[in-house]
């Protein structure tokens, strides 16, 4: 058995240059190079759902023939890239990004397989990064709860697994990641807070604050946040979804036709007149 290992990759994005960068991996030489790095999942971070903008995640299936196959990627990029160095397609790409850094990744078990995933069929519009640290030396054994526990109630709320991985690199860190929707990222959110008595827009599941609560025995930092998916890939929609700047604006107009928003001379009139009313029974209780 080989293991599955990942290249994770985050990308510094100049100015809106996120969709012709992410549409340019498509034309990077290496995935015509068998048993080199396939392109699983790229992703912008979603500016509404925190973490750092603009900013490009790309995922990098390794390939199949584990430790052997980073190995034959690394002596494809190490002392031969000098003079096999595919500079065009470097050069252009930098008209899109200013560097990064990468993270390599291995999966444990749970976490599927670029085939896997495919097999399943696991699609998403929204993903959910997660990037955490935990206590040294605990990476396995926290992930292993993570698949057991957690993995199944994120699929009842719509939420499917596509990495579960532990970070070669240091003995403290994790990156998770979630294939979903809007909707049900809303559900989650919305069951959470109702749970915690925060809000009553959902309904109460108890099931996830005592996986909080586990978490936070391993769990000591990190970051999470929502990522739109360059479509086509292994896990990507179909396309983008139409939409234009219009369509925002006449839901606004409508909704300002529906309900006038008080123009800041009304606001002050209508105040005058309030204090007006006032007056009389005012002086009559001093009367």
């Amino acid at each position: 058995m080989n293991r599955d290992l990942f290249l994770y990759e985050v990308v510094d994005i100049v100015g809106q240059g996120q969709y012709d960068y992410m549409e340019h991996l498509w034309q990077d030489p290496v995935l015509r190079m068998p048993e080199m790095f396939g392109l699983q999942g790229s992703f912008y971070v979603c500016a509404a759902g925190g973490g750092r903008w603009p900013q490009v995640i790309n995922i990098w299936d390794i390939g199949s023939k584990g430790w052997l196959g980073w190995a034959s990627n690394v002596d494809r990029m190490n002392l031969k890239r000098r003079k096999a160095f595919y500079g065009e397609w470097w050069d252009k790409a930098y008209q899109w990004r200013t560097g990064g850094f990468d993270r390599l990744c291995a999966g444990v078990p749970g976490s599927p397989s670029t085939e896997e995933i495919v097999a399943a069929g696991i699609k998403g519009t929204l993903f959910v990064n997660e990037i955490l640290t935990v206590r040294p030396g605990s990476t396995l054994e926290f992930l292993a709860a993570v698949a057991e526990q957690r993995k199944p109630l994120m699929g009842e709320y719509g939420h499917h697994a596509t990495g579960l991985y532990e970070v070669t690199s240091n003995q403290h860190e994790v990156v998770m990641v979630w294939a979903t929707d809007i909707p049900s990222q809303v559900r989650l959110r919305q069951n959470r807070d109702t749970t915690r008595g925060l809000c009553d827009e959902g309904e109460a599941d108890d099931r996830l604050v005592v996986w909080e609560r586990l978490s936070a025995e391993y769990v000591t930092g990190g970051d999470s946040h929502i990522m739109t998916p360059l479509p086509r890939t292994v896990y990507g929609p179909d396309e983008w979804e139409d939409a234009s700047l219009e369509q925002w604006l006449e839901q606004v107009e409508g909704a300002q036709g529906a309900r006038p928003v008080p123009s800041s001379s009304a606001t002050k009139s209508a105040a005058k007149k309030s204090a007006v009313k006032k007056t009389p029974a005012k002086e009559a209780r001093r009367s």
